[in-house]
């Protein structure tokens, strides 16, 4: 997305190749269906056969995201939301369709399988008629460079995904599953939030990655423009749902977890931190610099589990909540 905004003539090349490698990657996929089919003990054909549908759903959808990064590099977002709007129109409809005529779960996700296959032709055709052509390529030195340059950014994926989800591991190992229920139930409601941050940074991020070969000043605008309207945003977000929270908990979840009031006025902070963090995060990556976010991610992963493995033992939940807000804040900074 990055190297395409920062020169669109490269748009063919760059597609071509990425989607030779995630084709060559789709058997990998395919086997870990196998593995799973395995692991559980998968012992009817029918569970074996919902395995594997859903696997081939996910396989399609690795590819179709090769041609969905065009859109994104391109700042044609439209394109991107419109093309996912037909897919999962296909999935519902065809899958409601499916249950009204009495079938079960496997033709439900044989739509499943086939909204993601046409979604795939119709994303491809699109990016080859508007965009670029392109084919199934290996040019050596352009797989090398994206493997090297990405590499960053899967290290640092990695351990942000571990990061959020360590505390309820750590949780569940050390107080049980009703503790882990009570924090769960206030981690859904914040986790929920997230997807605001993201849209706002994926969409000022080709921005930010094709100014930066052009003007210093003009990234530092962008970038202070999408700092403050994050935090507009996040500030009274969490005021508000601090103020609400024994509210909001009772709706969502019965007063049987009113216990999780607490980690949800904590979260919330932490998910405002998130929200000036992400912009923080994906500036380093737009500028060449994902070195040193995959470096802060690291030392506060740590932090993190540190933290957890001092305050789970004394304060349970509400324990792991202030942890979230710690490790957010020393992100922060």
């Amino acid at each position: 997305t990055r190297e395409i905004a920062k020169n669109k003539a490269t748009t063919g090349s760059y597609i071509s190749n990425v989607f030779g490698l995630r084709l060559a990657m789709v058997p990998l996929i395919l086997i870990a269906g196998l593995v799973a089919a395995f692991v559980i003990n998968a012992t009817t054909a029918q569970t074996r056969l919902t395995l594997m549908l859903a696997t081939a759903g996910m396989a399609l959808n690795f590819l179709t995201d090769s041609f969905r990064i065009v859109f994104i590099a391109h700042q044609r977002a439209a394109y991107y939301s419109a093309l996912i709007i037909f897919e999962r129109l296909i999935f519902a409809l065809g899958g409601l369709a499916m249950l009204m005529m009495g079938y079960g779960l496997v033709p439900v996700l044989g739509m499943f399988v086939l909204s993601h296959f046409v979604s795939f032709l119709t994303t491809g055709y699109v990016v080859r008629k508007r965009f670029a052509t392109f084919s199934v390529r290996f040019d050596k030195a352009v797989i090398v460079e994206i493997v090297r340059k990405s590499s960053m950014f899967w290290i640092s994926n990695f351990l942000r995904i571990m990061c959020q989800r360590v505390d309820t591991l750590m949780l569940s190992a050390m107080k049980g599953f009703a503790a882990t229920g009570l924090y769960g139930a206030a981690y859904r409601i914040t986790e929920a939030l997230t997807f605001i941050p993201i849209v706002v940074v994926t969409a000022v991020f080709p921005a930010l990655s094709k100014l930066h070969t052009q003007s210093r000043e003009s990234v530092k605008a962008v970038y202070e423009k999408t700092f403050y309207y994050l935090l507009i945003a996040a500030v009274p977000m969490a005021v508000g749902l601090t103020i609400i929270a024994d509210r909001v908990v009772l709706f969502f979840y019965g007063q049987g977890f009113a216990a999780s009031v607490i980690a949800l006025k904590l979260l919330v902070w932490a998910e405002a931190l998130i929200f000036v963090h992400y912009v923080m995060g994906f500036l380093l990556n737009a500028i060449d610099k994902q070195h040193l976010f995959t470096i802060v991610t690291a030392a506060y992963t740590a932090a993190n589990v540190a933290l957890n493995l001092v305050l789970i033992p004394k304060y349970s939940y509400a324990g792991a909540a202030a942890v979230a807000v710690i490790t957010q804040a020393i992100a922060v900074l």
